[in-house]
């Protein structure tokens, strides 16, 4: 079971301080993690453009991939609402399964790889 905790930002303050080429993803589907060189690829079931500040138009397909040691490192904004998923998810290996949590508040990554594109948000100055 994997948690964060929270930070010092409201949900609503991390989206506004971004500007252009952000991406809202509630919720994620499944994928998978190399635990070896950390190499990780996730897709979202659900996914929004962030423009001017503000959530906008849905995404389909949209698939995250990148190393796990390095995102941590793109961390930059932290929000004050974790709290536990709804549903449970499922960790396995070699057709075994166990079911497992996840739980965090919003977070704003400067920087990540989508569907093999990087992406870096651009940050508001108003915000």
């Amino acid at each position: 079971n994997t948690f964060m905790l929270s930070g010092e930002h409201t949900h609503d303050e991390i989206i506004r301080a971004t500007d252009e080429g952000g991406i809202f993803i509630p919720s994620f589907g499944g994928g998978q993690v190399d635990h070896i060189t950390g190499a990780f690829v996730f897709k979202a079931e659900l996914s929004y453009l962030i423009e001017r500040g503000r959530i906008t138009t849905p995404v389909v397909g949209v698939t995250l991939t990148d190393n796990c040691a390095t995102i941590l490192l793109n961390v930059d904004m932290v929000g004050n609402d974790s709290a536990l998923d709804d549903g449970i998810g499922t960790c396995g290996k070699g057709g075994q399964g166990v079911p497992v949590g996840v739980g965090q508040p919003t977070i704003r990554l400067a920087g990540i790889t989508v569907g093999g594109t990087t992406v870096e948000v651009s940050k508001r100055e108003d915000a």
